[in-house]
């Protein structure tokens, strides 16, 4: 483990915990939420959230979103979630999502997800880099009680789906995936874009830019990409894991130093301008 995340920065998790019949539920509802009529999605969108910042939860609709000012809107769909909790800080609010009558089984099979997520994966796995980059027995727990979440659905179109090259700006990420043939998800390295297949029963784990500050720049945040040119649509269900909103973090050497809240909402304000994701603009 310690050498991929030194060397790839991603790897495949397996006997995760989560029942598979739980991940399909999940694809198909959201299958059926992208498949509503334009106008019905749109009553979800960002602007009707009321969270802080405006894009952190809800729609956006087909090439709403810039991950790297070069390439342009990214063709996919996207529906946001995170831990629903009371407060004005930032990432705090309650999703606002649509009922069972109008999209059979979204809501509910997603917050299941959520909670199995959490419960199941989340805190072994955080504990276990947490221990890799050296920081004390405990650090993960204290700093990750409660974590802060953007849970995404993403739907990329047949044939043409698109998500332009970025990092992801976490502690790591879970990417939940349907196992289709086509290699749509691509990672840069040894100097090149390599396709990461989608394994039976098994996520994969994308480093983000919070460990690798964290790390002091031992282990590093993945740049990836997906070019999807299959002949059906792609839902991809990605966790993306960052400490407790309130948390103020020190690297294992104690070179680094950074407000969790500072450091997210410049990637959020970063994106909601298209001016790219994460160390997007260093990818040339």
């Amino acid at each position: 483990m310690q050498a991929a995340c030194e060397e790839c920065g991603f790897f495949y998790l397996i006997e995760h915990g989560i029942p598979k019949k739980q991940i399909t539920q999940a694809i198909e509802s959201t299958r059926r939420f992208f498949a509503l009529p334009q106008s019905i999605k749109e009553r979800y969108d960002h602007a009707a959230q009321g969270i802080y910042p405006t894009i952190a939860r809800g729609y956006s609709r087909l090439n709403g979103e810039i991950l790297h000012p070069e390439a342009g809107p990214d063709a996919k769909e996207v529906f946001d979630l995170g831990i629903d909790s009371e407060g004005d800080r930032p990432f705090a609010g309650i999703t606002r999502l649509p009922d069972d009558a109008l999209a059979p089984g979204f809501a509910r099979s997603l917050l299941a997800l959520q909670a199995t997520v959490l419960s199941r994966v989340v805190p072994q796995l955080g504990t276990a880099l947490a221990e890799l980059i050296g920081m004390e027995q405990g650090w993960f727990r204290s700093h990750f009680s409660p974590p802060t979440l953007e849970q995404r659905v993403i739907r990329y179109p047949a044939r043409s789906g698109t998500c332009a090259k970025h990092t992801d700006g976490g502690f790591f990420t879970l990417l939940l995936q349907e196992e289709l043939p086509t290699r749509s998800l691509q990672v840069w390295l040894g100097g090149r874009w390599l396709p990461v297949p989608s394994l039976p029963d098994s996520l994969v784990v994308n480093l983000g830019d919070m460990l690798q500050v964290l790390s002091d720049d031992r282990f590093k945040s993945t740049p990836h990409q997906v070019a999807h040119s299959g002949l059906s649509d792609r839902i991809s269900l990605p966790f993306f894991i960052y400490p407790d909103i309130d948390a103020h973090l020190t690297s294992q050497q104690g070179r680094k130093k950074f407000s969790v809240a500072e450091m997210m909402l410049r990637n959020y304000e970063s994106v909601e301008a298209g001016n790219g994701a994460g160390r997007a603009r260093e990818l040339q």
